[in-house]
């Protein structure tokens, strides 16, 4: 099958990466260029049980080289779904499938008035992955099922071919004909732990001592269960202490939920699509969700503070760590220098900062990047004084973001791509996508401390 999945991150790589190892065609669509150009470089370098191996698989940060596909699966944050859906509509033809792998409940009906409900398939998996670098990720499929399933509960040829298809690569797949009890199943063991970590900052290790936050945690599973009954779902989990041992299962003392993830960087997390899914459909059947509501409310207000105080003027914060919603920081300067062996020398044996990429000769490069960020460009005619600024690299979390939030401060697009641009005083930045948790890694460091 001719497969694209639309967000390319730890999940993505993991499940596109195996289907692609399996005979798969497979495109991999992300905004993360430095995880795309990796990967399209040196394959998606995929680690299981502690063995790298790459895996060929093309990348793109769009759709202008995919064409009409058979299955498209969407793996982004769930706040993205509608925009990701909507600039997918190039690569969606007559027949093609439509899939959603995300956590939570709710995005099959964001899709569908995007697509229609005609195309699509459901579904839920238990596969991990972990993004350690651009083109590198930890598969955890071994042992891990993933469920496909029509909405209607019907056993239908395309369900059958699509899990063939995962099967045929090695991943453990089931056709079900419940699939929206599957759905919320998953979403248990999510509103178990997800809003209650993000707001009390506990790991799971610490998050299981605390008797007070089981207790919160078996009511709001318990309140998800009441509104999935009354709705007539056919769930799995029994008892709302299934959900919570579930969750913690073979998990790490350290392992932290998404959300809490999402809130330690600063961004908006998918509490909408977990827990205030349970509150919606509460609403809509008459099931009272107090602690489901104010679980969101939690994490809404944490949110708040985070977009809206922390980034308060210095005077406000009074020496406090500013953090944004958007977070980015500076990987490379370029400057443009007459003798660049004389400042390759320079660095190395002054500072240490030895050469990390070199493009062209080495005995005559045309520029190379130091580890430490410099990006030295070579240009002997130059007339103007050594050190000459060319641009500054900047890598962001949510390029999308900036380049839609520049729009509106006066900036131009250089030929070079849409990511680079000019500012209105000539200073010239190559905005740049970074993947998982590098940003707020570089931003922890205190050189000055």
């Amino acid at each position: 099958m001719k497969i694209c999945f639309v967000g390319a991150g730890a999940l993505g790589s993991a499940i596109g990466g195996t289907l692609a190892k399996g005979g798969s065609e497979v495109f991999l669509v992300d905004l993360n260029k430095a995880h795309v150009d990796a990967i399209n470089r040196d394959g998606l370098i995929m680690r299981e049980g502690g063995i790298d191996r790459p895996v060929k698989a093309r990348a793109a940060t769009d759709y202008s080289e995919v064409g009409v596909v058979e299955l498209v699966i969407i793996l982004v944050k769930s706040n993205y779904t509608q925009a990701a859906i909507e600039s997918a509509r190039s690569i969606i033809g007559p027949n093609t499938v439509v899939m959603s792998l995300q956590n939570g409940l709710g995005h099959e009906d964001v899709l569908a008035k995007v697509v229609g409900e005609d195309r699509l398939l459901a579904g839920k998996t238990y596969v991990g992955g972990v993004l350690l670098a651009p083109g590198h990720v930890i598969a955890g499929v071994a042992g891990k099922l993933t469920y496909i399933g029509e909405l209607d509960g019907s056993i239908s040829p395309r369900a059958t071919r699509v899990a063939e298809e995962f099967k045929r690569a090695g991943l453990n797949t089931i056709v079900s004909s419940n699939i929206v009890g599957t759905i919320w199943d998953k979403l248990l063991i999510n509103v178990a732990t997800g809003a209650i970590s993000g707001i009390t900052r506990l790991p799971y290790g610490g998050l299981y001592k605390v008797p007070e936050v089981e207790a919160a945690a078996l009511a709001a599973v318990a309140e998800a269960m009441a509104v999935a009954k009354a709705q007539g779902v056919v769930l799995s989990i029994k008892e709302p202490r299934d959900a919570w041992v579930m969750a913690a299962e073979g998990l790490p003392f350290e392992f932290k939920t998404s959300m809490l993830q999402s809130l330690e960087r600063g961004l908006t997390t998918e509490v909408d699509f977990i827990n205030g899914s349970v509150v919606r459909a509460g609403k809509a059947c008459g099931i009272p969700t107090p602690v489901n509501e104010t679980l969101v409310a939690c994490v809404k207000g944490i949110e708040h503070r985070l977009m809206h105080f922390e980034h308060a003027p210095a005077s406000v914060c009074r020496g406090k760590t500013m953090v944004y919603d958007k977070q980015s920081y500076v990987e490379h300067v370029a400057i443009r220098v007459k003798d660049i062996q004389w400042h390759i020398r320079f660095f190395r044996e002054v500072l240490g900062m030895t050469l990390r990429e070199v493009q062209g000769d080495a005995d005559a490069p045309k520029q190379v990047w130091t580890i430490g960020g410099f990006q030295l460009i070579s240009d002997p005619t130059f007339g103007g004084p050594e050190g000459r600024l060319g641009h500054i690299g900047v890598m962001t979390e949510d390029l999308e973001a900036a380049l839609k939030e520049a729009g509106s401060w006066g900036v131009t697009h250089l030929p070079q791509g849409r990511n680079w641009l000019q500012l209105p005083d000539g200073l010239c930045l190559e905005v740049m996508q970074v993947s998982g948790p590098a940003v707020s890694q570089a931003l922890a460091v205190n050189p000055r401390a």
